[in-house]
């Protein structure tokens, strides 16, 4: 067990050397071996996906859904295209990708900017799954036998982007994002 605590991150060496001092005095060894487990577990996974990677991750789907967008605006325009839901498809990428990169590569923000982005996000993160299922559910039997896999990836990306900003900031342990900061 004590090796279990010292590969986890110094963050948390603290809290599981407690566990091992714990675990010596009780008689439920079996328990105090598994939550010894799973704290090394989601203290790695915290440590790989909460960090600077994840940052790089929400840089990376915001700059593709961007780029998406402006590729359907590209598509609108070229194609003389008269489907409204393109350009609205086309500007809500491009406006949760600016946004959110904005807000990661970006100095510290006021806590309205917090929300507005947390609370953007659960909203894009609700629509883009739900327009990934009705994607799917509509190519498994295609009216007129055309696949379309558009709405697919549009809807994947806004979901992505969503899942991975949400992720980011429920992980931000030390910033406290949910938090607004009293003033005294």
């Amino acid at each position: 067990m004590k090796t279990l605590v010292a590969l986890l991150p110094r963050s948390h060496r603290e809290w599981g050397e407690a566990l091992v001092a714990e675990a010596a005095y009780s008689n439920k060894p079996v328990r105090w071996a598994i939550g010894g487990i799973r704290l090394v577990a989601w203290s790695w996974l915290d440590w790989m996906i909460g960090g600077n990677l994840m940052k790089t991750v929400v840089s990376t789907l915001s700059i593709a859904n961007i780029a998406l967008g402006m590729f359907l605006v590209g598509i609108f325009v070229s194609t003389g295209n008269d489907q409204g839901v393109v350009l609205l498809l086309a500007l809500g990428l491009m406006i949760q990708g600016g946004y959110t990169l904005w807000y990661v590569t970006g100095p510290r923000k006021q806590p309205w900017a917090i929300h507005a982005l947390l609370s953007g996000q659960t909203v894009a993160l609700l629509v883009g799954a739900g327009g990934f299922v009705i994607s799917v559910l509509n190519n498994i039997n295609p009216a007129g036998g055309d696949f379309e896999y558009g709405p697919i990836a549009v809807s994947g990306m806004i979901a992505a982007l969503a899942a991975a900003t949400v992720w980011t900031l429920a992980l931000q342990n030390d910033d406290r994002p949910l938090e607004t900061p009293t003033t005294t």
